[in-house]
């Protein structure tokens, strides 16, 4: 299932959201697409998947980075007619319209001065999570309008992820089909906003480090159940929670009903409660400031 969301902030400066939900993109006629990734890690590695194995945009070529080398030669392995691994990576703009930067924050400005962009046709994708639109521009020379910076998880590898894209894209970019493909796209007004909601995207790890908290509590409390079968119970459990939550993500008060509809004086509400005692939701908010502190270069992210 597609999701569209479009995030905009009115001239009263509230935040209003209109979203819509499809079984399919939107229908747009376009010659197949050449794209590039500059640097291919695990999301660049996740989008170039997504991309090979959907079927909504048709797609010419994937040309891709070499590093890092395990992934990009199962790209390689899994879509040999589609993708290509080239060691230049002006090999890469030579062969591609779209370009995708993934490589490391300290590295970006450096690797794109040393490309040359060609303006009539490149347009420039930036995974790299500290990167600006401005910095973007200065380094490539392209025009504001054919920069974009974009957020992901893993997820898009099978179409089931969202998409944060800054500036707004026109209502005929390839962009939206594009992301949309990969499981939905929600754009941002500008960057300011990007930021505030590229935060819940860094709590992946948080989540799966309270995945494992509570695998390894059941190993050591279950009498005897093995760490295998425990992984697998808590995913499930989660799992479970987690379609409720995504099937009602785009009601105002999803979460709120959620919570109300636990049994009145049963453990789940139990459980809610003591980590209200405990200030755990209250510490939540003090990891998010942090981050989006981080993210708009005022600290290094950690807390005092």
């Amino acid at each position: 299932r597609a999701v569209t969301t479009s995030l905009l902030l009115s001239s009263s400066s509230s935040t209003s959201l209109s979203s819509s939900n499809d079984d399919s993109t939107n229908e747009m006629v376009t010659p197949p697409l050449r794209v590039g990734f500059i640097g291919c890690g695990t999301i660049a590695a996740a989008i170039a998947n997504g991309l090979a194995t959907q079927t909504s945009v048709p797609i010419q070529s994937i040309s891709i980075s070499r590093r890092s080398e395990s992934k990009s030669k199962a790209l390689n392995e899994q879509h040999p007619n589609l993708v290509t691994v080239y060691d230049d990576n002006q090999e890469i703009l030579n062969n591609a319209d779209m370009i995708f930067i993934c490589v490391l924050p300290d590295q970006t400005s450096s690797v794109l001065r040393e490309l040359q962009f060609e303006k009539e046709r490149h347009t420039l994708v930036s995974l790299v999570s500290t990167s600006t639109l401005v910095g973007l521009k200065e380094d490539t020379s392209l025009p504001s309008d054919q920069i974009y910076k974009c957020i992901c998880l893993p997820a898009v590898s099978r179409h089931e992820g969202v998409c944060l894209v800054t500036p707004k894209t026109p209502t005929d970019s390839i962009l939206i089909p594009l992301f949309e493909s990969l499981g939905g796209i929600a754009q941002a007004e500008d960057e300011e906003q990007m930021s505030a909601m590229m935060v819940p995207s860094a709590l992946m790890g948080s989540m799966y480090g309270m995945l494992k908290q509570s695998r390894d509590w059941l190993v050591n409390n279950g009498n005897g159940i093995s760490k295998k079968d425990a992984s697998f119970l808590v995913g499930r459990f989660f799992w479970g929670m987690m379609q409720d939550a995504e099937r009602k993500c785009n009601e105002e008060n999803a979460y709120e009903d959620l919570i109300e509809e636990q049994t009145p004086g049963g453990l789940n509400e139990q459980a809610l409660n003591n980590w209200r005692d405990l200030g755990a939701l209250e510490s939540l908010d003090k990891v998010q400031d942090a981050l989006f502190d981080r993210i708009r270069g005022k600290s290094d992210g950690s807390l005092e």
